[in-house]
């Protein structure tokens, strides 16, 4: 990876492992770029670098999946896609009774963070972004921009 990076893998983390399984071998294999800012040992100063990151790179690929809430990453790609920024974007939706902290989410919760995500995509649909079903498909479209 070099300074700037081509793409930011933003999105779900912990216990994801989406960016090592998927994402950085087909990005590196597509000989793109990327800045990854899941690391083991996380620093205040990663802040800053992480908002360099995002504001320097080309796409802004994330991917909210069904393991995780998500609930700050959603925000983020709505942000991103409100200000007209180039972002590939994965949507699923939560499974009932995903073990999230110890803690099984069912009922409303999970109701309210499906509805989220139903938002995000309708969100993304009215600004002409495509909303991806799989991470493979996502990094693909975003090796392609």
């Amino acid at each position: 990876m070099t300074d700037t990076a081509a793409v930011f893998l933003g999105g779900s983390c912990d216990p994801t492992t989406w960016r090592r399984d998927i994402a950085i071998p087909l990005l590196s294999a597509h000989g793109v770029t990327y800045y990854n800012p899941q690391v083991d040992e996380w620093s205040p100063e990663l802040v800053e670098t992480e908002a360099n990151a995002k504001a320097e790179a080309r796409v802004l690929l994330f991917v909210i999946d069904g393991q995780t809430r998500a609930i700050a990453s959603m925000l983020e790609a709505a942000e991103y896609i409100g200000d007209g920024r180039t972002v590939v974007l994965v949507i699923q939706d939560m499974p009932d009774g995903t073990e999230v902290d110890g803690h099984a989410v069912t009922g409303r919760e999970l109701k309210d963070l499906n509805r989220a995500r139903a938002y995000l995509r309708d969100i993304a649909e009215r600004h002409g972004v495509t909303v991806h079903g799989t991470v493979e498909g996502a990094v693909l479209a975003a090796t392609a921009l």
